[in-house]
């Protein structure tokens, strides 16, 4: 297991940088590039004056309003302190103890599970880090849970439904669950054609894990929810955490997200167009770029293990991609932003390459110099 790191840490970032933490241009965390929205903002202002009483530990409202949404019962649903309390409480509520994890995956997936005891094995991806089709021959009845990532973090790839669903029936057969996260899911435009929500109560070792924060921007409010038809695991997630998880102010914030479903589709748009200028843009630049769908990019640039380090110089800070199992020291993450953001990045990157170039010329120069 490698060394915990999180994007968008630009509290600890600005202490070692000796600079505020407003001068950091944050590419290592993927929210939304519209910020907050305005109905959200004001919903959670208005819920202040509630504060003064403890929030509903069931959720009740909210659960109904994500069931609408997803077309799930209220009772499939639980809701905690943003997607990573989840993994926790599922960790340490349903107890698994061999957890089959395709590689690389969210690094939050191995801390949860091996806190709570468990053995992470890993699977490793192709060459082209999409899963295996041989994954089913890994699931035999030592393997208690499957964690999959879709679309994948770090790389932003999607799995195909049909694949996952085989993955899902021959867990059914050997009494395994299959965890799958979409918290990026609801910002890609084929969310439709991907997401496994429509099967909830037809396969009861089926989970789901969701987020409000990468949609509606409010990573420091915590909330995100589980679906899932087995009541069982509904209630060791919901015996392994404290009762009041979801504040007063985060659930009013869900439940203003929800009253707005039209929303998403200006997050999308937005996303989708900015994701397609960055993938030009990058790509000429001498960098592995993988063609990844959610609102973040992955690539390589071989030979260059520092490129965070030289983006600081620059006040960017993005996403080293090198504790993830499976991958190396040059292997990077990074948002999707605004434009105006996005061309900062992608110039200060184009800088960066054309002085090591510019370096290598000025060596080659003295190299020959040498030979005469």
């Amino acid at each position: 297991m490698k060394n915990n790191a999180h994007g968008g840490n630009i509290y600890k970032k600005a202490k070692e940088l000796g600079v505020e933490e407003s001068e950091i241009l944050d590419y290592s965390a993927n929210i939304s590039p519209l910020g907050i929205p305005k109905h959200i903002r004001t919903a959670m202002m208005e819920a202040i004056s509630g504060t003064i009483n403890y929030p509903d530990p069931d959720c009740q409202e909210l659960r109904e309003a994500i069931g609408r949404q997803d077309g799930v019962e209220p009772g499939c649903i639980t809701c905690g302190n943003g997607g990573a309390d989840l993994l926790y409480r599922l960790a340490f509520g349903h107890k698994a103890q061999t957890v089959l994890l395709p590689v690389p995956a969210f690094v939050e997936y191995e801390e949860a599970f091996t806190a709570a005891g468990a053995q992470m094995i890993y699977e490793p991806m192709n060459e082209a880090l999409q899963i295996r089709e041989d994954i089913m021959e890994r699931i035999t009845e030592d393997i208690d849970l499957v964690i999959l990532c879709n679309p994948n973090n770090p790389t932003g790839l999607l799995t195909e439904r049909n694949l996952i669903l085989n993955i899902l029936q021959k867990a059914a057969q050997v009494d395994c669950k299959v965890l799958i996260d979409e918290c990026f899911l609801e910002i890609c435009r084929q969310e439709s054609e991907y997401t496994l929500k429509s099967f909830v109560k037809e396969y009861s070792n089926l989970m789901i894990l969701k987020s409000f924060t990468k949609l509606y921007a409010i990573p420091g409010v915590r909330l995100g929810y589980l679906l899932c038809s087995d009541s069982a695991v509904i209630e060791q997630v919901n015996r392994a955490g404290q009762a009041w998880s979801v504040s007063y102010i985060a659930q009013r914030a869900g439940l203003a997200a929800l009253s707005r479903p039209d929303y998403r589709e200006s997050v999308i748009s937005v996303v989708e167009k900015e994701l397609a200028f960055m993938k030009k843009e990058l790509s000429s630049l001498p960098i592995r770029l993988f063609d990844g769908q959610a609102n973040y990019l992955f690539f390589q640039t071989p030979g260059m293990a520092d490129l965070d380090r030289r983006l600081e110089a620059r006040g960017i800070m993005i996403r080293n991609c090198s504790n993830y199992v499976n991958l190396g020291t040059d292997y990077w993450r990074v948002a999707v932003r605004g434009h105006e953001d996005n061309l900062r990045l992608l110039r200060e990157m184009e800088n960066i390459f054309q002085e090591d170039t510019f370096k290598e010329s000025e060596t080659k120069d003295v190299d020959k110099l040498q030979l005469i």
